[in-house]
């Protein structure tokens, strides 16, 4: 397996036992190089109230991505803003990337309200060395319970503080997942959503992530005219996780290329 430090990539063990061979299976990373992200250098800070770490890209560059793990991660200090506690192990990926938009920051929102519109979104899978399918079946809810299957939110059902509900299943995962979303701030020029998994995320009868072992943050303001920064925060706070960075990686491009609206197969793969 390889991980991330500063930026450098090195070699670690993979997990041990059936459940560890399993997610060798599942997020199998044979190598990580960084020929088309940055690697970015520093310790993680979301867009509150000062500049981020890492810094946006260009709208015309692929977004910075910085990992931590292990020692690094535990030493890790989540910024007030994000209401996280300390990770206790895991993996951690801050993407910052920025893109040309010209609508309002309602019209952002609701892309995130059509969950559906995740259906047959693409990454770039490291095992398979293609493009794969990432998530194939998707749905908002009524209710937690994932049977209240119901139309996509509309900008305006996504108060800030209400809690929304989403099923989603995953090509790599087993059975259907159930996610929370809540809009933490909402004004013209700053969007500040949080997602996190409700229900375990399985791979036949492991359980690989318990309820809010993965979490979300997605930070969106307006920097100047149509230009928007993009920042990202995913928490994979699990043992499976660490090791895996390349397929992590990829997952979170994917889900910045969705919100942008950029279609995978269109750009370069990001880790491979």
């Amino acid at each position: 397996m390889a991980a991330v430090t500063n930026g450098v990539t090195k070699i670690t063990s993979s997990p041990r036992g059936a459940a560890g061979m399993l997610m060798h299976f599942v997020f199998s990373a044979l190598m990580l190089c960084c020929p088309l992200i940055v690697c970015a250098q520093g310790q993680p800070i979301p867009p509150c109230g000062r500049e981020p770490v890492p810094a946006y890209a260009r709208p015309d560059a692929p977004p910075n991505v910085r990992t931590l793990s292990g020692d690094e991660l535990v030493s890790w200090v989540p910024a007030d803003c994000t209401a996280w506690p300390k990770a206790t192990g895991g993996l951690l990926i801050a993407l910052a990337g920025s893109f040309r938009f010209g609508g309002t920051s309602d019209k952002l929102l609701a892309r995130f309200g059509a969950v559906s519109g995740m259906r047959g979104a693409h990454y770039w899978s490291v095992t398979d060395k293609d493009w794969r399918i990432l998530i194939t079946e998707a749905s908002a809810l009524r209710t937690p319970d994932p049977q209240s299957r119901r139309a996509n939110f509309s900008a305006q059902e996504l108060e800030t503080g209400r809690d929304a509900f989403f099923s989603q299943t995953d090509s790599r995962s087993t059975g259907e997942v159930v996610y929370r979303m809540r809009v933490r701030d909402k004004r013209p020029t700053r969007l500040v959503l949080e997602m996190e998994n409700v229900t375990s995320v399985r791979w036949f009868f492991v359980s690989i992530f318990e309820p809010q072992e993965m979490k979300s943050l997605y930070f969106l303001e307006r920097l100047s005219g149509g230009l928007w920064g993009y920042y990202q925060l995913v928490s994979a706070n699990t043992v499976y996780a660490r090791g895996n960075e390349a397929s992590f990686i990829n997952r979170t491009a994917a889900l910045f290329q969705h919100a942008i609206g950029i279609q995978p197969e269109s750009a370069a793969p990001f880790a491979r």
